[in-house]
């Protein structure tokens, strides 16, 4: 395994991200590494749908409390799911080593059990990304960051 290997604890606030974000920060010393909005994001994918009520949103946040990140973002990995407690939380696996990416989902979907939420690609924010729902219902993101190399 490469020394770039990390899984944060992803969270999905259900609309209230901004104010997540704030509670941590001011109960658990949580410093703030990265927020994005939803018109931030807008202006790197045009396909994303902006409206007065959600241009604010937040798209993708990390937070560092302690030794651990934590990200924080608006939906649930399957925008098709409707929001409930248990499908708010995920965890992202991600690495600087984008083989070792794609081996880790090669070998998660090869098991019939596990769901295929969006298969792996290169999209806006990273060259390779994608989520499934493994047999006992968590959520995983698999993604290539060249940033923690």
């Amino acid at each position: 395994m490469s020394t770039t290997l990390e899984i944060a604890i992803f969270l999905s606030m259900n609309g209230q991200a901004k104010e997540a974000i704030d509670f941590y920060k001011q109960h658990l010393g949580a410093e703030e590494m990265m927020r994005v909005t939803y018109q931030q994001m807008a202006e790197r994918d045009g396909s994303m749908q902006l409206t007065e009520e959600n241009k604010d949103y937040i798209s993708h946040s990390i937070l560092q409390i302690g030794s651990t990140k934590v990200m924080i973002a608006e939906e649930t990995m399957d925008p098709g799911e409707k929001y409930t407690a248990g499908n708010q939380i995920s965890l992202c696996i991600q690495s600087a080593d984008l083989e070792e990416i794609r081996q880790f989902y090669s070998s998660l979907i090869s098991d019939a059990r596990v769901k295929i939420i969006l298969p792996l690609s290169s999209i806006v924010f990273s060259e390779a990304y994608g989520v499934i729902e493994d047999p006992f219902g968590v959520q995983l993101q698999l993604m290539y960051d060249k940033r923690l190399g």
